[in-house]
């Protein structure tokens, strides 16, 4: 899936755009599994798995296409499930705001 876009409702995300964690966002690692609060917002979200894994990976700007990579390499996964998966994520985290793109 070479640069499959997401249609999201004001933007199209491109599988090599940038990705970014949003800067109101503060998260900590209980156990494994990660709890992330929207500061601003007061909201709490929690992030499991191969997600929290994904999570860490966007420390530094990333796009799906560089997430689908490294993951495939760490986990046993094809990359077609994967880049899937890892779209529809990078759609429900910019939903709520936990991540964006980068801006030029």
């Amino acid at each position: 899936m070479d640069n499959e876009a997401i249609t999201m409702t004001t933007m199209t995300l491109s599988s090599t755009t940038l990705l970014q964690r949003s800067p109101d966002m503060v998260a900590a690692n209980l156990d494994g599994d990660l709890v992330m609060m929207n500061e601003k917002l007061g909201r709490y979200y929690g992030i499991s798995g191969v997600g929290a894994r994904a999570w860490e990976l966007l420390e530094t700007p990333a796009s799906i296409d560089d997430l689908v990579a490294n993951l495939c390499q760490e986990y046993d996964i094809d990359s077609d499930t994967c880049h899937q998966d890892i779209a529809r994520f990078a759609h429900d985290l910019m939903k709520v705001n936990l991540i964006e793109p980068v801006e030029k």
